[in-house]
């Protein structure tokens, strides 16, 4: 379960994949998490992009928040089928989304609801830069 979140709810349209990447940039500044930024982003865009292909019909909600010390990511549509990995096609356009998602979080699941479902991604803890010795403060 995450706490703090932050949502919104997208209309089922390609342009709404720039509006959560958006959201999402900006909700996890806001909740102290800048580190996870990079990740985030490409995260949902994914996730996302496949909530619309899913469920054309029905608006998705994506969900910002922390859960267990890591940023969460979940993204609600209005279709009950789950997601299925498929092996990459090189040549095709589709096929790699959940690839991306699994190599840059610590873990996702897909949990059934009663409008759909909802796809949860937890994210690395962020890398935090530890300051350099030598000429700080020179």
């Amino acid at each position: 379960m995450t706490t703090n979140g932050r949502e919104i709810k997208l209309d089922p349209v390609p342009a709404s994949v720039r509006v959560a990447r958006d959201f999402v940039r900006r909700a996890l500044c806001e909740l102290g998490l800048p580190g996870c930024v990079d990740d985030g982003v490409l995260i949902v865009s994914e996730l996302v992009t496949n909530a619309v292909r899913a469920a054309p019909q029905t608006p998705c909600v994506v969900v910002v928040g922390i859960g267990a010390g890591h940023a969460v990511i979940e993204v609600h549509d209005g279709s009950s089928a789950l997601p299925q990995r498929r092996d990459p096609d090189f040549v095709g356009e589709h096929g790699r989304g959940l690839h991306v998602v699994e190599a840059l979080c610590e873990g996702w699941d897909c949990v059934p609801s009663d409008d759909g479902k909802a796809v949860i991604a937890v994210l690395r803890p962020q890398v935090r830069e530890t300051p350099r010795e030598g000429n700080a403060g020179k």
